[in-house]
């Protein structure tokens, strides 16, 4: 009767004290969109919302293109801490990568953390290129687009061409992010041989081009 007795009190005791991994965001987090090629770096913040110390075991993360590391191995409860996350960048997308944390949780001691990153170039251009055909004396007339893909605002600093004969301009030069500017492009044909030439567009997250070829016909 006594051991019943004692058992009855431990029960509910084993059942309330225990530590216990609260992921702040949740255990989805995405990171919104980085420059395809760039590491993303990204900081995991959690607490101890149990009643007993949370310890760090391991934490590793699901291909050698990331990596994770906590910033301590113990928590108190009602503390918290960090994981620093780290994704070298190399893919194009969507892409997840699932962060796993060894624990002393009694129920399920690894808590699993997919990040998610769209990796994209920080602009889209279209036409990619510009493929078209004239006579001498002809001014060609052509329109192309600059679209923001970040999060955060480009600023165009500089639309030029390689050649004279080609003209641009544009009714923005601050896009913020998903923002478009139209560009207006005038192609002046001056003599019998062909125009192989690029659009420059350089703007705070680098330098890009639209390659323009302009077939000159005879008359």
């Amino acid at each position: 009767m006594n051991k019943l007795f004692f058992l009855i009190l431990l029960l509910p005791f084993s059942l309330f004290t225990q530590p216990k991994i609260e992921i702040e965001g949740g255990n989805a987090i995405n990171t919104g969109n980085h420059r395809r090629g760039e590491e993303v770096n990204y900081e995991i913040k959690f607490k101890n919302s149990g009643n007993e110390d949370l310890k760090i075991y391991s934490v590793q993360t699901s291909c050698g293109c990331s990596s994770a590391l906590a910033d301590t191995n113990a928590v108190k409860p009602g503390e918290g801490g960090i994981i620093s996350f780290k994704y070298n960048g190399q893919g194009m997308g969507s892409v997840t990568k699932a962060v796993m944390i060894l624990t002393n949780m009694p129920e399920n001691n690894t808590e699993t953390v997919n990040m998610t990153m769209n990796m994209v170039d920080p602009v889209s251009l279209n036409p990619g290129s510009i493929i078209t055909e004239g006579k001498v004396g002809d001014e060609i007339k052509q329109k192309a687009s600059i679209t923001n893909s970040m999060d955060k605002e480009i600023d165009i600093t500089e639309i030029t061409s390689n050649t004279p004969v080609i003209k641009i301009t544009s009714d923005k030069m601050a896009l913020l992010s998903g923002e478009t500017a139209n560009l207006d492009i005038s192609i002046k044909i001056y003599e019998e041989s062909a125009i192989n030439a690029a659009i420059i567009i350089k703007t705070t997250e680098g330098e890009f081009q639209i390659p323009v070829l302009v077939d000159v016909k005879s008359d």
